[in-house]
């Protein structure tokens, strides 16, 4: 594959995107469940995904969350002898995780609608 210099190939390009849009959802989505740790979020992600979805950068994802106002740093407490700081979803986070999830189940459908269409 031919890459040009400073940039990913196109595949890793795409990758890199589509995680970043659903990395940001799925941690809306754990933290409309409750208040967690990045921690938290990251062994819930491998847990619930079977090992299959990993976020390399959580911090970069938490910070443009907490730009947004969709989440915000609740209490500071104690776990593993370590002060954990925890995140809440806001209310703005919670309708902008509702969108998504419709915007993102609508797609998902279009796309399984085509694929059902193509010719193996």
């Amino acid at each position: 594959m031919k890459q040009t210099k400073g940039k990913k190939p196109a595949k890793t390009g795409i990758t890199d995107n589509l995680k970043k849009g659903i990395t940001e959802m799925l941690v809306l989505a754990f933290l409309n469940e409750g208040d967690m740790t990045i921690n938290d979020i990251i062994r819930c992600l491998d847990e619930r995904s079977g090992g299959e979805c990993k976020i390399i950068f959580p911090y970069s994802t938490v910070y443009r969350l907490l730009n947004n106002s969709y989440i915000v740093e609740s209490e500071k407490r104690v776990s593993d002898n370590r002060r954990r700081q925890f995140y809440h979803i806001t209310p703005k986070g919670k309708k902008y995780f509702a969108e998504m999830r419709r915007e993102y189940n609508s797609f998902i459908s279009g796309v399984d609608m085509i694929f059902s269409s193509l010719a193996e």
